[in-house]
């Protein structure tokens, strides 16, 4: 599996954050990080990808979200994570 950052389709989009997939069934949660806007990857289930309106504006706290980035980044526009890394893939 050759998957790169670039190949993400953004589906929903929020402030600073979206959801969208690669391929067809790796659903993935795109939060912006740093100082250059650079997208990081979490991976997530079909149902919290249904749900992202709901959980993403879930102020002040923020719950969902903050489980969500406690999973693995799975690739990223940072150097070295360009690529996808199939071995931290979950059964969701």
């Amino acid at each position: 599996m050759s998957i790169r950052y670039t190949d993400y389709v953004r589906m929903k989009t929020g402030q600073y954050q979206s959801v969208g997939k690669f391929g067809e069934d790796i659903y993935v949660f795109e939060m912006l990080t740093g100082i250059t806007d650079t997208s990081e990857f979490h991976q997530i289930s079909k149902q919290e990808f249904d749900s992202f309106e709901i959980w993403s504006e879930e102020a002040p706290q923020y719950p969902k979200t903050y489980e969500i980035l406690a999973r693995p980044v799975l690739c990223s526009g940072y150097l070295g994570k360009a690529y996808l890394d199939p071995s931290l893939l979950r059964d969701m």
